[in-house]
């Protein structure tokens, strides 16, 4: 009798939460059909939010990292739920410069052996063995479906996305608003038509959605390779692991996210994109570095989710790990900080505490302003004119 009893309980649950679930995936596929239907009538926001759940299912269906529909990370992250204080901490907005940003309009020449200009945020512009790609682009206000909310630029966008150089290839890590704007890779699409998009499986839908040819999109998977022929030779793009999510709408992990390893004739070039901290990248270290430069994120952490966003002291270890014994020889610049407020520490904190980590095979770290220029080969330029330019806005 008991027994009995147990087990119609047991299943008057599970249908209970079969309900909860059905009515969920309803209630996704009812507001998946309202904003396709108001994408294809030309509201901005909604078409931002790119593809749908079935747009994308093509483009990832064949990954092993797929669980249940879904992507997930090796190591999976920890969130804590945000408590009032964090909401309120959020509210008064902590992370803001004391001072306005300085920022310099870069001047671009033909492409050179190895350098970087940061135009902000994890957008860059990086030259390698003559050919030129652009990680990230966000160029717009805001990093938001709608430009009139969200978190908006503490600095001005050094340049407008119609006044980049010729680029090769557009490097995109994963569909999050502030690494991946449709304005900005529109913008470039039509007034760049030579480039190629190479992103993490999943995001082509949205390029596709955006009216971008497929033809011009390459997608990978970790650990796959994507060669991309140039002007100046091939470049090799090895997507790596990464500790993160993604999503632009009500589901999440329905894309990949990645870093990426940049290969060229002579240089390699390392992108983390976003992610938390992970063993992992000992591996990437050993299959495909060491590197001659890394761009790593170093900012938007927080004790509320410690393994979505490294710290500074974290991306130094990442770097170590890529470039391991490489020492001065290699330079790490800091990128994914400054630009959006998108957690609660001091607007330069995390390049304070880069500054200050003086562990052992120490990289040497150069903190370019937005739109500062570096030749790394040399080591000069309006990158490094004023080296500790962003004291005065601490």
């Amino acid at each position: 009798m008991n027994v009995t009893s147990t087990t119609g309980r047991k299943g008057t649950n599970d249908l209970r939460r079969d309900v909860l679930a059905r009515a969920g995936s309803a209630g996704v596929a009812v507001a998946d059909a309202v904003v396709a239907r108001l994408a294809a009538e030309g509201l901005g926001p909604a078409r931002a939010l790119g593809a749908s759940r079935d747009q994308i299912a093509p483009h990832v269906r064949r990954s092993p990292h797929l669980r249940n529909g879904a992507f997930v990370n090796p190591e999976p992250p920890s969130i804590a739920d945000p408590s009032l204080q964090v909401l309120t901490d959020m509210a008064r907005r902590p992370g803001r410069p004391r001072r306005p940003v300085m920022v310099t309009v870069p001047r671009f020449e033909a492409p050179g052996d190895l350098a970087v200009t940061w135009l902000g945020h994890a957008t860059a512009v990086v030259d390698i063995d003559g050919a030129r790609v652009i990680t990230d682009p966000v160029l717009s206000r805001r990093c938001s479906p709608s430009q009139l909310v969200g978190p908006g630029r503490m600095h001005s966008a050094p340049l407008a996305p119609s006044q980049l150089p010729p680029l090769d290839v557009v490097l995109i890590s994963h569909d999050h608003y502030d690494h991946l704007d449709m304005d900005t890779v529109v913008t470039i699409a039509d007034t760049q038509p030579d480039a190629v998009f190479v992103t993490t499986i999943g995001v082509g839908a949205h390029l596709a959605s955006w009216g971008i040819a497929e033809d011009r999109i390459r997608q990978a998977d970790w650990w796959d390779e994507v060669v991309v022929p140039t002007g100046a030779g091939e470049l090799r793009f090895t997507c790596g692991p990464a500790r993160h999510f993604s999503g632009r709408w009500l589901e999440r992990n329905l894309t990949q996210w990645g870093s990426w390893a940049i290969t060229g004739r002579e240089h390699k070039v390392f992108f983390s994109g976003d992610t938390g901290h992970s063993e992992r990248f000992a591996d990437v270290g050993d299959r495909l570095g060491p590197f001659d430069l890394t761009l790593i994120a170093v900012g938007a952490y927080d004790v509320m989710w410690p393994d979505i966003h490294v710290n500074p002291e974290e991306a130094l270890s990442i770097h170590r790990m890529v470039s391991p014994g490489t020492g001065s020889d290699s330079v790490f610049i800091p990128i994914h900080w400054g630009t959006f407020n998108l957690a609660r520490h001091p607007w330069g904190e995390p390049i304070a505490r880069l500054q200050a980590d003086a562990g052992p095979d120490k990289p040497t770290i150069l903190v370019p302003q937005p739109g500062g220029s570096i030749d790394l080969m040399t080591r000069t330029g309006s990158g490094v004119a004023q080296p500790n330019w962003w004291e005065a806005s601490a």
